[in-house]
């Protein structure tokens, strides 16, 4: 077993981040020994030999003191990899050193502090920089900022403890894992016409509001004669995940008022049909809190009754609305309300790898500094990211997401990709058709 020695501050902190990357990510038994008067991480193998992993955060502060805005760094440190030609270890807390030596290591990169300031989003929480949406924009993020937002640096992180350790003479097995794709749908529009009506609108928005006649032409020839909805793709959709391997998520907004956004109500016949014919066919129900349900937990605890009421199987999971997200408040609030995992963790403007990590992974609470039993799903890429708010086209689209499932597979980790079903019928989507299907494929 591996003994961690450390100082007896921040316990709460450190054994979470160490269950998280030595536990869950390597599998390696460990167990932590607080000693007044020790001053970075001493990591003992069984053979006597030694990791030193300097502590630069936690030794520097007490309680919750570093959850200010000044303690949010600038930049990130970049140590060159000792063991890859080329590669760079990019921390946020630390400093740029390395020596080994037969039987020790010293390793200047504050890992456990880097990996807690990721995964947590304690960063989040210190900045007070808000969209008008109330999140909080990529751009603020140190991880785009300092560029590394495409890397799952968490994940490299256990990758170079366990390459320091093998080096030292660790010989038990490792955690092996394979890469998985995970396909979620929010419904925020489960049809684009309830009436018969709403065709002559799409028609008259085209010729009027956007004054396109190729795309009024465009919906002539593709839906407006047919019986169909453009919107309702369900069946095939489940069609094609069952093929290619796959449980897709469907998240559904709960009842609210008429006027609220994205309004449809679960009594409607087709919404208790199609979420029928969902369970019936195995694929998951989630729930999707609204953005009035971001800032008002009596209006989440409706919303989410109001979806279990009508759903045949239990809604434990789900992601919010708009991406709505506040650390650790809104994870509070579905560890509240017994949820098993949350999918809400990317950002709207930019994909990647918000929290640092390509894998499902427990949260914390830096607010109380306790781990919550909620597990959070992170969210890599989304149809509106690559489209609209990055502007790729199709093809440029394809490209990314082929490149962050590299860093997927590269780590066995969990590509989790989120396309709305009304991303799909109308002139802007149908070219996106077919990067959603032979990305699907392609994993």
């Amino acid at each position: 077993m591996l003994q961690i020695f450390t100082s007896p501050f921040f316990h709460a902190e450190k054994e979470y981040v160490c269950n998280l990357i030595l536990g869950e990510l390597l599998g390696i038994p460990f167990e932590i020994l607080p000693r007044p008067g020790i001053e970075h991480y001493q990591l003992r193998l069984p053979n006597g030999s030694v990791l030193l992993i300097e502590d630069h955060f936690f030794k520097s502060h007490r309680e919750l003191e570093y959850l200010e805005p000044g303690n949010v760094p600038e930049t990130a440190i970049q140590l060159p990899h000792p063991f890859e030609a080329g590669a760079y270890i990019t921390a946020i807390f630390g400093r740029p050193y390395y020596a080994q030596t037969p039987k020790e290591i010293i390793c200047g990169v504050d890992l456990f502090a880097s990996a807690f300031f990721m995964l947590t989003r304690w960063e989040e929480h210190a900045r007070p920089d808000r969209d008008i949406y109330g999140r909080f924009p990529a751009a603020a993020a140190l991880a785009v900022r300092a560029g590394f937002i495409d890397r799952p640096v968490v994940n490299e992180y256990a990758e170079f403890l366990w390459q320091m350790l093998v080096r030292l003479g660790w010989n038990q097995p490792r955690e092996q894992r394979s890469a998985k794709l995970h396909l979620s749908h929010d419904v925020d529009h489960p049809r684009l016409w309830w009436t018969p009506a709403g065709r002559l609108r799409t028609l008259a928005g085209s010729l009027f509001a956007r004054k396109d006649p190729k795309e009024a032409l465009w919906w002539a020839r593709q839906h407006l004669f047919r019986s169909a909805d453009p919107f309702d793709v369900f069946d095939d959709w489940m069609n094609f995940s069952e093929t290619n391997g796959h449980v897709a998520q469907f998240n559904f907004l709960g009842d609210r008022a008429p006027h609220a956004d994205c309004y449809y109500s679960l009594q409607h016949p087709y919404i208790r049909n199609l979420i029928e014919k969902i369970t019936e066919r195995g694929h998951t129900i989630g729930f999707h809190p609204s953005r009035e349900a971001f800032a008002d937990p009596d209006v989440f605890q409706r919303e989410l009754n109001s979806l279990r009421r009508v759903s045949p199987q239990p809604v434990l999971t789900g992601r919010q609305h708009y991406l709505c997200f506040s650390a650790p408040h809104t994870w509070q609030r579905w560890e509240d309300a017994g949820m098993k995992w949350d999918s809400t963790l990317g950002y709207s403007e930019v994909e990647g790898f918000r929290c640092g990590i390509c894998q499902e992974f427990p949260v914390f609470n830096v607010r109380t500094r306790q781990p919550l039993r909620l597990r959070e799903k992170p969210l890599v890429a989304m149809d509106v990211t690559l489209a609209q708010y990055r502007g790729y086209s199709p093809a440029q689209g394809y490209d990314r997401l082929q490149a962050l499932s590299r860093q997927v597979k590269k780590h066995g980790g969990e590509f989790v990709l989120l396309w709305h079903n009304s991303s799909w019928n109308t002139y802007f989507w149908a070219p996106w058709q077919e990067v959603y299907t032979e990305f699907v494929r392609s994993c």
